[in-house]
């Protein structure tokens, strides 16, 4: 049977969603004009992602918690986790915001932004254009888009509104079903994410077989299940220029040695 998990963060996040509007006055904070037409060029994102600092583009996750893991981290120890990934030759930062579920907290981009130049990926359950903006407001370099959370036509829009205002988007799928919707969406980065989040099961063969089929004219990022430098072989060999490690690295006790395990073939 499905957990539905995923079903019970959108409709929380729709709750939310509603309320920071009303307080706001339905509108969308503002945005950087600086920011503008830069993901058009090369965003610091994408940077990072086509010139990895070793053989492959590693982002390294603060997730403080998860639904299938419990609690996984602290607020209190984010900055020394961030400079411990920083010393371990990570290209990027993803953090997790979502904060009824995973525990997140969007106002710690700016606290880690202040504390290193990595790229930051917000990790969100987006459905409206307006948390592209609070994502922008808070200083993130690119947002993740879930593409089995909308539709069609509301994909293109957060995308090519994400790319218009300078963040860039990058769009996950977790299965074939959704692969043509993330490919009209024109973005420039898709990542396949080996977690079924029905299920919340890691299949990271299947993972890299989605991954695959999406075309060569994007930059292929894989998601989740990395235990070991077996699983980042798997995704490179699946064409992923990059890969994003989450639960492993969180629970990993020295993350230096476990990222270089990870980029030893």
């Amino acid at each position: 049977m499905k957990n539905k998990i995923l079903q019970k963060i959108v409709e929380q996040t729709k709750r939310d969603l509603k309320k920071r509007k009303k307080r706001h006055s339905g509108k969308p904070k503002a945005h950087p004009e600086s920011r503008k037409g830069t993901v058009y060029n090369l965003s610091n994102f994408r940077n990072s992602i086509l010139n990895p600092k070793k053989d492959i583009t590693l982002i390294a996750e603060i997730k403080l918690a998860s639904p299938s893991e419990g609690d996984l981290g602290s607020k209190k120890t984010i900055l020394k986790r961030v400079k411990a990934y920083e010393k371990a030759d990570a290209d990027a930062i993803s953090l997790v915001v979502e904060k009824h579920f995973f525990n997140g907290d969007i106002k710690l981009i700016d606290q880690i932004k202040k504390n290193t130049n990595l790229p930051i990926l917000m990790k969100d359950f987006i459905i409206d254009t307006y948390q592209i903006a609070e994502g922008i407001k808070s200083g993130a370099d690119a947002v993740l888009l879930i593409a089995r959370i909308v539709g069609n036509k509301k994909l293109s829009e957060l995308v090519q509104y994400a790319i218009g205002l300078g963040i860039e988007p990058v769009v996950e799928i977790d299965s074939l079903e959704h692969i043509e919707r993330a490919i009209d969406s024109k973005p420039y980065i898709i990542a396949v994410n080996a977690r079924d989040l029905d299920t919340f099961e890691v299949d990271v063969d299947r993972a890299s077989e989605i991954l695959k089929q999406v075309p060569d004219k994007f930059i292929k990022l894989g998601f989740s299940g990395i235990k070991s430098s077996q699983e980042v072989q798997k995704y490179r060999e699946a064409g992923a220029k990059g890969v994003l490690v989450g639960t492993s690295l969180m629970k990993a006790k020295n993350i230096k040695d476990f990222i270089l395990s990870l980029r030893t073939k």
